[in-house]
């Protein structure tokens, strides 16, 4: 049964999920979360450290966060106190750790969808494939032998890195590269899609599309992410087998519905709606650091 002091957590929580990104100022701003984090403290330790490490991750104090999320799991390990540091350890970009404490957080109760649909939303993140291939085939005997949509995806992901000559691991250690440069910016990631890109007389591609709100600056994270990546070592074979891009969201959203308009005339190349691309020009001409 779920406590007094779990329902004032989840109250404060729906507020902080609406926040995507963090600023200098966020400190001030959560004040009054910090001084309810202190109240629930006093009566309830596992919720008031849980909402203090996801106050810590907001502001950008990772050390804090893990210090706050260890205190509650030492407290009480529980499903409450592990999925909430793996949704601090997702908001941190940290996706290897978040994808492990849910995991541990599923065990407690494994027949929790939702948890077990966030885990499958994020997992590809982690480069961690294999287990993807894994839940997927779960997720398949939990429905009644329906296959999910995704389901010969991490078959063919796993495939594709196996014929540009690189294991699992090598996507793992650049997908955590990623993370820990994105760890480091004020971006709160709260969307991304995967790609299996196909060319012609050439093995495919992994792609991703990480999806920043229209206020950011896709260009400026992907220029920090390069400048992440270039001091740090990876396998050479990787920017074959692997691609990444940021994109705004109304220009996801753009591009997305142009792909279904493609796709219903039946392949027949239509040129965008004026109007369209109007609108990415004043989303290019808007946006500033």
């Amino acid at each position: 049964m779920i406590s007094q002091s779990q329902i004032e957590f989840l109250q404060v929580f729906g507020q902080l999920n609406l926040l995507f990104r963090r600023e200098p100022s966020m400190r001030m701003k959560l004040t009054k979360y910090r001084n309810l984090a202190q109240s629930l403290l006093r009566r309830d330790e596992v919720c008031g450290h849980t909402l203090l490490g996801l106050l810590a991750c907001l502001e950008r104090d990772i050390p804090a966060m893990h210090e706050h999320h260890k205190r509650a799991l030492e407290i009480e390990e529980s499903c409450f106190s592990l999925i909430y540091y793996a949704v601090s350890l997702e908001k941190s970009c940290l996706w290897s750790e978040a994808i492990r404490y849910g995991l541990i957080a599923l065990d407690y109760d494994p027949h929790n969808e939702k948890i077990f649909e966030a885990i499958l939303k994020l997992i590809p993140l982690s480069g961690r494939f294999t287990h993807y291939q894994r839940l997927l085939a779960q997720w398949q005997t939990a429905n009644s032998g329906v296959p999910h949509s995704c389901h010969l995806d991490a078959e063919i992901i796993l495939e594709l890195l196996s014929r540009h000559g690189v294991a699992e691991r090598d996507l793992k250690e650049l997908l955590g590269a990623i993370g820990a440069a994105l760890c480091d910016s004020n971006l709160i990631l709260e969307n991304f899609r995967y790609e299996i890109v196909t060319r012609r007389r050439q093995a495919p591609f992994l792609h991703f599309r990480i999806i920043v709100p229209d206020d950011l600056p896709a260009a400026h994270y992907e220029d920090l992410v390069d400048a992440h990546l270039s001091r740090t070592h990876y396998h050479p074979r990787l920017t074959d087998a692997f691609s990444f891009s940021f994109e705004n969201a109304a220009l996801y959203e753009l591009y997305a519905s142009m792909e279904e308009e493609l796709a219903q005339v039946g392949g027949e190349l239509r040129v965008p709606d004026p109007d369209k691309l109007n609108i990415i020009g004043e989303l290019v001409a808007g946006v500033a650091l």
